[in-house]
């Protein structure tokens, strides 16, 4: 979730200048003879391979196309064996009575992103537990989120809560409040190890949601997947991710890894550069390239912009997070599939965090966070790209009732 981790802001083109770098695009590649036929080039429709792996693989993806998968454990030891139907409320059952009157940050990697939607997300639940519930803006930067961090300080809220913010680029800012007794909680942020870090910590699913984006690659190829990932390695919480996926997708004796291609937040908010990043891919890899597995939303407009420019609409693009741009262009058919934890469920289980925190009792494991992920194609992406996440689980319900329930 940056977006690492999203949805967020689409900055578009001008008109001139988006057809002047599509044509720049398709050029390029006709003049290095890079281009498919737009029908299949490549052997990803090869059919079905009859081995343990792909067959479970492809299990997985059908269970969780027509309902939701569920796991236990760290994400980072995630393998295709401990990935499991989701059949029942996985989510915590006993809690703390929310503090009174409570005063809370929250601090968001980057407004106008989808830090931002789990950000207000937070802030309406802190509001209808009768708390104030202010959001900064992280500027998505190491300057910005210590600015943030500093404001929060003066601000002496009762706890903050961070989006998407990696903890070794704000270990100073967390010292401050820990010296005023304030605790934080990250929300798509990892527990780095290191001498200062964030008090409790809350998974958006990002390494479940990455390994079912290879898991749809391996199935969807019979296990002869030929891929490319095209990562942002600058949140440590995106390396796991990429590092346990790649491992996933390894599994497959069929498949094979092209590249990991490593670009950066800033690069996927440029149309031109991440259009000028697929043209290199293509010409490097032809149609051999097949498969491109992206970390979040943002950018995915602008690689299959590049794609169709150059006739290669058989290069299967995917994202995570269920945003809503995404998921409409899945249902539309110009991205292969998306992948979502469920959405809001992070933001409850923040504030959950900072009830136990606030009644100075330990906070739940990250791993016993619980929430489930689906898998998004064709059929059954929202043709509006929006999901209402309580017809697959009411946790907003259960969240309420424990909270209701706790003395």
């Amino acid at each position: 979730m940056v977006d690492s981790l999203g949805a967020g802001r689409r900055l578009r083109l001008s008109k001139a200048r988006k057809l002047s770098a599509l044509i720049g695009v398709a050029g390029l590649l006709l003049a290095a003879g890079a281009c498919g036929d737009g029908e299949g080039d490549g052997d990803q429709a090869a059919g079905p391979v009859n081995d343990a792996y792909t067959q479970q693989a492809a299990s997985l993806i059908k269970s969780g196309t027509s309902g939701m998968l569920y796991f236990e454990g760290a994400e980072k030891d995630i393998t295709l064996d401990k990935i499991k139907v989701y059949e029942d409320w996985s989510g915590p059952t006993q809690s703390v009575k929310p503090a009174a009157g409570a005063k809370i940050n929250v601090i968001v990697c980057s407004i106008g992103t989808s830090c931002e939607e789990v950000g207000k997300k937070v802030q309406s639940i802190a509001q209808g537990l009768g708390w104030t519930a202010e959001i900064l803006d992280g500027q998505g930067s190491p300057e910005g989120f210590q600015k943030a961090f500093a404001t929060a300080a003066a601000n002496k809220p009762d706890a903050v809560i961070t989006i998407a913010i990696p903890e070794n680029q704000v270990a100073d800012g967390v010292a401050e409040l820990h010296k005023a007794s304030i605790p934080v909680v990250g929300v798509s942020a990892v527990d780095e190890g290191g001498a200062v870090g964030f008090d409790a910590h809350v998974s958006s699913r990002e390494t479940f949601q990455s390994v079912l984006e290879v898991t749809k690659a391996i199935a969807d190829s019979g296990g002869k997947a030929k891929a490319v990932f095209l990562w942002d390695v600058g949140y440590p919480h995106l390396v796991e991710a990429l590092n346990t996926s790649k491992k996933v997708f390894e599994g497959c004796t069929g498949c094979q890894l092209l590249e990991v291609r490593e670009r950066t937040l800033k690069q996927a908010l440029d149309p031109i550069e991440m259009q000028n990043i697929t043209t290199s891919l293509l010409q490097k890899y032809g149609n051999d390239l097949q498969y491109i597995f992206t970390p979040y939303g943002n950018g995915v407009e602008s690689i299959t912009a590049a794609l169709q420019a150059a006739g290669r609409t058989d290069v299967k693009v995917m994202s995570k997070n269920a945003e809503p741009e995404r998921l409409a262009a899945v249902a539309k058919g110009t991205q292969f599939a998306d992948f979502g934890a469920v959405r809001g469920w992070n933001a409850y289980a923040a504030v959950d965090q900072v009830n136990r925190l606030l009644a100075k009792q330990e906070p739940l494991p990250d791993a016993e966070q619980g929430i489930p992920a689906t898998v998004f194609d064709k059929s059954n992406a929202p043709q509006d790209g929006k999901v209402n996440w309580d017809s697959y689980v009411n946790y907003a319900e259960r969240y309420t009732q424990m909270w209701s329930a706790a003395q």
